[in-house]
Formats: structure tokens, C-alpha cells, sequence
């Protein structure tokens, strides 16, 4: 019988997936970033969240007869922002030889400082497959 439960992807994503970081050569880093998936609920529910805040942002352009347009800096910074609330944990990142240790603030500076971090974020979240159940 197939348990839903057990089965269930946004639990799974949840739970997280740990990849190693490679640098925009292909270089493998000594660094591991844990990162939950796009069906999590917390990253749907920041989705939810940013969609409204735009919604709200096209209406009150609207009110003033001009249409909502996103600035490139905002786009970078929206980018970085849900890069990482995907990120559940890291080990092996430092910067001028002192560690960095995670917290919401230092994911969002690094998602914003080094785009080639924030891609790999994004790219192992929204991989369904790195979280499988069974």
C-alpha cells in the first residue's frame, strides 16, 4: 500500500539536502551548504509572502496610472533574499581566513556578495530529486 505519509515531498524537503559547493571553475570547495527544498513549507510560505508584497506594489502603481516595474537591484536582492530561506546550515565557509558561521543574516549577505553560491542554492532546492523519500 502507498503510505501518502511517508511519501509526503514537502516533508521530505524539509528535512534538507547537503551538496558540496564547487567554485565557477568546477573546482570543488571545502565547503557544504544544507539547503531545503522548494516544496518546503517554509519556502513556499516566503513565495507566498513576496508574491503579495509585489501584487500590493503593481496595484498601488496602478492607482497612480504607471505600471510596476522591478529595478535590476531589486531582482538581485529578492534573488539573494530567497536563496537563502532555502538554507537550513553550512560548514567550511570563511573569509579572510575567519569562519562564518550561519545565520539568516550572513546567508543573505553571502547570497547577495557571491551569486555563484546563490545559483548552486537554488539549483540543488529545486532539484526534486535530492529529496527523495524511502
Amino acid at each position: 500500500m502507498f503510505d501518502l505519509k511517508k511519501n509526503d515531498p514537502a516533508a521530505a524537503a524539509e528535512v534538507g539536502y547537503t551538496f558540496d559547493v564547487t567554485l565557477p571553475d568546477g573546482t570543488k570547495a571545502e565547503a557544504q551548504i544544507t539547503v531545503r527544498g522548494a516544496n518546503s513549507p517554509v519556502v513556499k510560505n516566503y513565495s507566498r509572502k513576496v508574491y503579495q508584497e509585489l501584487k500590493v506594489k503593481e496595484q498601488q502603481a496602478k492607482r497612480r496610472g504607471k505600471e510596476y516595474e522591478m529595478e535590476l537591484e531589486e531582482a538581485e536582492e529578492l534573488s539573494a533574499r530567497s536563496a537563502a530561506v532555502r538554507i537550513i546550515d553550512w560548514k567550511g565557509f570563511a573569509e579572510d581566513g575567519k569562519e562564518i558561521k550561519f545565520s539568516k543574516d550572513e546567508a543573505e549577505r553571502l547570497m547577495q556578495a557571491y551569486p555563484y553560491l546563490r545559483d548552486q542554492v537554488t539549483e540543488n532546492s529545486d532539484n526534486i530529486y535530492n529529496f527523495r523519500t524511502s
